[in-house]
């Protein structure tokens, strides 16, 4: 009896598992074997301290006259690096706001804000609730920094939505949201709204990355190997 019904929990477990993991956006095995290769944890040639603006982060001009610590969504100080987090001020425990980056422990951080303040004029209905979060910078290169940031079109997000924790079921730790590019050369963020948005910034650059669109969003772990490949053109 004890047998059989050890049986029956590890079939429904099963196929509770199987029924959670049904969206498209998360990986197969193949693929969660591969990022955790491909993303080790990218570190640019920034000095830590904060970018107060555009201007500074172009010119390298780093701020450290103020210490800062990471914090998560519970607002509580952590030791480890994670994607999305909020920065606090150490001497007065306020929240960092209306900064460009932050480069802390050698990890470049963009706040949320200055992307969506920075990106191009085709981006504008790109929005989130957290303006004052930052995400962290996964590849890099010569012509663009990449990342990946919880963000919606304005006009379709309709009630209010907490990206922190939805966006965290919905890309199982992996998938950090929609990928986008700081673009040196044109000094600006450009954001892959839809999997046609990001075919038609990749077309002109690598043809043959282009995405066959079976999604809204294109295949992120995708992006992420062709941006790393035009980085070096």
């Amino acid at each position: 009896m004890k047998n059989t019904l050890l049986i029956i929990l590890l079939i429904s477990n099963t196929i509770i598992g199987q029924e959670s993991n049904t969206l498209n956006l998360i990986p197969k095995n193949a693929e969660l074997t591969e990022i955790i290769k491909y993303d080790t944890l990218f570190k640019p040639k920034y000095p830590d301290g904060i970018y107060l603006s555009k201007k500074d982060f172009i010119s390298k001009k780093v701020n450290t006259s103020k210490a800062v610590e990471l914090r998560n969504f519970n607002k509580k100080p952590i030791d480890s690096i994670i994607h999305n987090p909020y920065f606090y001020y150490k001497e007065n425990k306020k929240k960092v706001k209306n900064v460009f980056a932050i480069s802390y422990k050698g990890h470049l951080y963009f706040q949320i804000k200055a992307i969506l303040e920075n990106r191009n004029k085709t981006d504008r209905a790109q929005s989130t609730n957290f303006h004052n979060t930052f995400v962290r910078v996964i590849i890099g290169g010569n012509n663009y920094l990449y990342t990946e940031a919880e963000l919606v079109n304005q006009w379709a997000m309709g009630t209010a939505v907490n990206f922190g924790i939805v966006g965290g079921i919905i890309a199982n730790d992996l998938i950090k949201g929609k990928g986008l590019v700081w673009d040196f050369k044109n000094e600006e963020f450009n954001i892959f709204k839809s999997c046609k948005d990001y075919n038609k910034f990749i077309s002109t650059k690598i043809k043959d990355d282009i995405q066959e669109c079976k999604n809204h969003q294109p295949n992120i772990f995708k992006v992420r190997e062709t941006i790393d490949k035009i980085n070096f053109f």
